[in-house]
């Protein structure tokens, strides 16, 4: 009986590879996700204006804040709200993007420096991109800390040619330009727009999955801000808010609820990288 079990499994065996059919590895699960290299949206905007004010951290404050250069809807202000922002003006390169971006002044010696084309992308983060849902009306978010006591308390990272790390380095290459990256949680609790912290109501994926308290998957935000410098000179650079690592941003979704679902849905879900524009030449 053994016997015949055993040449009944080889000549199984041989009959499926003379069939073509794989018999090792993982097969792909029918619910997998196609593969695919990208699952994003950019949004370029221009800074438009600076400001001492904070809507999410000091709403109805105006000068309590520390300075801030703000892309996007340029009538942000201290009094602003979600609701205040959609419909407006803004210079993101998608004109129905009213959002509010904003992020502490970089500083050199005193002088304020502004990026070149800054970029927020708009991501997946979890194993399932189509799962991605659109940011809520009303929603409004804080990433990084202000408050952050050393460089090992920053979760981005500085870069210029030949450099990557987590702090500015002593210079860069000349005509190189010094950018800094942060990425933002992205998964909701599904209830709160925004909480006393401004993080609280998002967390991390697990194993590309959203956790249990936090389930739904929203895009993930990375800003990225590459700054001019002359002759790569990175001495007295400061932030606003103090040391390189206390750099942050804020979020505050002022999208057309129409066209921000259609571009997480064509961009995002559907294994696109969209310019700012929301198209993907490469993935019409």
């Amino acid at each position: 009986m053994r016997l015949r079990s055993t040449v009944s499994g080889i000549a199984g065996v041989l009959l499926a590879l003379a069939g073509g059919v794989a018999v090792s590895g993982p097969a792909a699960a029918a619910d997998d996700p196609p593969r695919t290299p990208y699952h994003e949206m950019h949004a370029n905007c221009a800074v438009n204006h600076t400001l001492n004010d904070d809507p999410i951290v000091f709403p109805g404050l105006p000068g309590a804040s520390h300075n801030h250069s703000f892309v996007g809807n340029p009538t942000v202000n201290a009094a602003s709200t979600p609701q205040s922002l959609v419909g407006g003006t803004t210079s993101c390169e998608d004109t129905l993007d009213a959002s509010g971006y904003w992020f502490p002044t970089l500083l050199q010696r005193g002088v304020p420096i502004q990026p070149d084309k800054p970029t927020v992308y708009y991501k997946s983060d979890v194993t399932d991109y189509r799962t991605v849902k659109p940011f809520p009306p009303g929603f409004k978010l804080l990433v990084g800390d202000a408050r952050a006591p050393d460089v090992a308390h920053f979760t981005g990272n500085w870069q210029c040619t030949g450099y990557k790390g987590s702090d500015i380095p002593p210079s860069c290459p000349a005509g190189s330009s010094l950018q800094v990256r942060l990425t933002a949680p992205s998964c909701w609790d599904g209830v709160h727009l925004d909480t006393a912290d401004h993080k609280s109501h998002m967390a991390w994926p697990v194993r590309g999955v959203c956790p249990a308290d936090h389930p739904v998957p929203l895009p993930m935000l990375e800003i990225k801000l590459p700054y001019p410098l002359r002759n790569g000179d990175t001495s007295g650079l400061a932030y606003s808010s103090g040391g390189s690592f206390t750099f942050h941003y804020d979020f505050m979704n002022g999208w057309d609820p129409a066209r921000q679902a259609y571009l997480v849905t064509y961009c995002i879900n559907g294994g696109r990288q969209c310019n700012g524009f929301g198209l993907d030449p490469k993935k019409p």
